[in-house]
């Protein structure tokens, strides 16, 4: 089994914080095997719809910060 990168896992965790377990499970399923930029790219587009641009921009480069990209 491939193990999750640092970036899919952090992306997880704030899928969980905004969306629910539930919902983090789903991403899950669908970020395995993809590349950072791929899971990115998703989680910015679910973010902006869901909190904004500007919010989701901050949440994620807190994210990629934490996780030393």
């Amino acid at each position: 089994m491939e193990q999750a990168s640092k970036l899919n896992t952090a992306a997880l965790g704030l899928i969980s914080k905004y969306f629910g377990q539930s919902t983090a499970e789903v991403y899950g399923q669908f970020f395995s095997g993809e590349p950072d930029d791929v899971i990115i790219t998703s989680l910015s587009e679910i973010m902006v719809d869901y909190v904004g641009e500007e919010k989701a921009k901050d949440e994620i480069n807190k994210m990629i910060g934490e996780v030393n990209i």
